[in-house]
C-alpha cells in the first residue's frame, strides 16, 4: 500500500475548479446549460438528479459541515485496476486544496476476467477494502466511489464488458460508500485524454497561470489505447485539425481551446499483438492457433504473452532475419499514415507517463524519479537493445520500436524534441485519476 503525503508548501489550491467540471459534464451530455437572468451567470442542471446530488448537497448545507473531502477512483486498465483515494481540505466554496493521494494497483486488467465477471467483481473487492480502511468510517457515506474502465473493455465484445460492469457496480453498492447508477463505467477515450492533461497542470501549478504558453502538453501511453492532449498557441493549428479534435475547455475563468485525441488499439499491449500480425479487432476476442513470430523478439526465442486474460504462444525469426530494421519496419506500418500530426507539437513542451516512463525506466534511461529524455534516444536504445537483448524484458526491443515510431513517425515529434517522463508529479500519480475526481465531487 502507498500513501503520499504532499509537503505543506506543494497544497495546491483550486480556484474557479467548478468552470472546468461544468464544462466536462456539458461535454459529456451529463449537464444542460440554462441561463438564469436574474443573476446573469450559466447555471448547470443534471438530467439525472441522482443520489450523489442529493447527499452531497445535503452535505454541503449542514452547519458544521467538514473540511475534509474524500474521493475514491478506480481506474480498471487493461493490464491492472488502480485505486486512488485523494483527500481534499476545504478552505472556502472556492479553495479547495489536494492533501494526500493513497495509491495501489493489482494485476491483470478487470479484462481479463471476460468470462469470470464474478470474479472480475472479487478483485476490486480488494480495492473498495482498502479505500474503507483509508476514509474514516463517519465520512464514507458522503464520499463518492466510481470505477472508470478504459481501452480493455472498450475491446471486449459489449455484453463481456457490461457482465463485468454489473458485477461491480453491486460490489460497490454493498460498500458504504456514495454510489450511484453510473458509478461504474467505461470511460470515453477524450475524457481520458482531458482528465490527464489537467491532472498535470493542475499539479505543476501551471492553471493557477493566465498565461495560456505556462501549460504543458500530456502524452498518455495506456495497454489498449493512447492519448494526446495539449493546448496549441498556433492558429493554423486550430484550422487544420481533423474535426473533433479540438475543443473548449474554461478552468479559472480562463478558456484553453484543447488539442485531445484518443487512439483505441495503439497502446502499447495492443501493438505487440499487431505487430504480430493480429487485426484490432480480434484483440480480446478471438484466440489464435499457433504462434504468432515476430522479428522484434530475440532470435529463436520462443515463449507465451498473456494480455487481457488470453495468452498467445509467440517467438522470434531465425537469426538474420530479427533485428532493429526489421522490428522498424513492423512499427512504421502500424503508425504510417494513421495518426494525425499537428506540426505544433515539434516546438510544445509535453510531460509523458504510464508506459512511456515504465519502458524508459526499465531501459535503463531513466530512475526512479523520472527525467528528460530526447525522443530520439527512444530510438537510439531500441537498436541496442535489439542487437544485445535484455534477457529479463525480451519484448524490450518491440516496445522501444514501437514507441519511438509512434512519436516521430506518428505524432511527427522531432527527435530533438524533450519529453518530461514522470510517474508521479509532487508524489501523486501522474494519470486521468485526479481529474476524473474533481468532476466526481461536482
Amino acid at each position: 500500500m502507498t500513501m503520499v503525503q504532499l509537503r505543506p508548501g506543494l497544497l495546491m489550491a483550486v480556484s474557479g475548479i467548478v468552470l472546468f467540471l461544468v464544462f466536462l459534464l456539458v461535454h459529456s451530455g451529463h449537464l444542460t446549460v440554462q441561463h438564469d437572468a436574474s443573476i446573469g451567470v450559466l447555471v448547470a442542471t443534471d438530467r439525472e438528479d441522482g443520489l450523489i446530488q442529493e447527499v452531497w448537497q445535503r452535505e454541503q448545507a449542514r452547519p458544521g459541515r467538514s473540511q475534509v473531502l474524500y474521493g475514491v477512483m478506480i481506474d480498471a486498465g487493461s493490464t491492472g485496476s488502480r485505486l486512488h483515494v485523494f483527500k481534499f481540505r476545504r478552505n472556502s466554496e472556492a479553495d479547495i486544496k489536494l492533501v494526500s493521494e493513497k495509491f495501489e494497483s493489482i494485476k491483470p486488467g478487470l479484462s481479463s476476467y471476460a468470462d469470470n465477471p464474478d470474479e472480475g467483481a472479487g478483485s476490486i473487492q480488494g480495492l473498495v477494502q482498502i479505500a474503507m480502511e483509508t476514509v474514516p468510517v463517519a465520512m464514507q457515506r458522503t464520499t463518492p466511489i466510481a470505477l472508470k474502465a478504459t481501452a480493455g473493455l472498450r475491446m471486449l465484445p459489449e455484453d463481456k464488458a457490461q457482465a463485468l460492469l454489473d458485477k461491480v457496480q453491486r460490489v460497490f453498492e454493498s460498500s458504504p460508500f456514495l454510489v450511484r447508477k453510473d458509478s461504474v463505467v467505461v470511460m470515453n477515450g477524450l475524457d481520458e485524454g482531458l482528465f490527464a492533461w489537467f491532472t498535470v497542470n493542475f499539479l505543476i501549478g501551471a492553471l493557477e497561470s493566465k498565461e495560456n504558453a505556462s501549460t504543458q502538453g500530456a502524452l498518455d501511453l495506456g495497454g489498449g489505447s493512447t492519448q494526446i492532449t495539449f493546448s496549441p498557441r498556433d492558429k493554423e493549428t486550430l484550422k487544420s485539425s481533423p474535426e473533433g479534435f479540438v475543443r473548449p475547455v474554461t478552468i479559472f475563468h480562463q478558456t484553453y481551446m484543447l488539442y485531445v485525441h484518443s487512439y483505441l488499439g495503439f497502446g502499447l499491449m495492443a501493438a505487440r499483438l499487431r505487430m504480430m500480425g493480429m487485426e484490432t479487432e480480434d484483440i480480446n476476442r478471438s484466440p489464435v492457433k499457433g504462434s504468432l513470430k515476430s522479428a522484434c523478439l530475440p532470435a529463436g526465442f520462443q515463449g507465451a504473452f498473456e494480455h487481457s486474460g488470453m495468452e498467445y504462444a509467440v517467438s522470434g525469426l531465425p537469426e538474420g532475419e530479427a533485428g532493429f530494421w526489421a522490428c522498424w519496419t513492423a512499427a512504421l506500418a502500424m503508425v504510417s499514415r494513421k495518426i494525425h500530426q499537428p506540426d505544433e507539437v515539434r516546438q510544445e513542451p509535453f510531460y509523458a507517463f504510464s508506459y512511456y516512463f515504465d519502458r524508459a525506466k526499465e531501459s535503463g534511461m531513466i530512475g526512479d524519479e523520472g527525467g528528460s529524455l530526447k525522443v530520439s534516444q527512444f530510438k537510439q536504445r531500441a537498436e541496442e537493445v535489439c542487437s544485445t537483448p535484455l534477457p529479463e524484458y525480451p519484448f524490450m526491443c518491440m516496445d522501444l520500436s514501437y514507441i519511438s515510431a509512434l512519436l516521430q513517425e506518428g505524432y511527427g515529434f522531432n527527435p530533438n524534441n524533450v519529453l518530461m517522463l514522470r510517474k508521479k508529479i509532487d508524489g501523486v500519480e501522474a494519470s486521468w485519476a485526479l481529474g476524473a475526481t474533481f468532476r466526481m465531487l461536482s
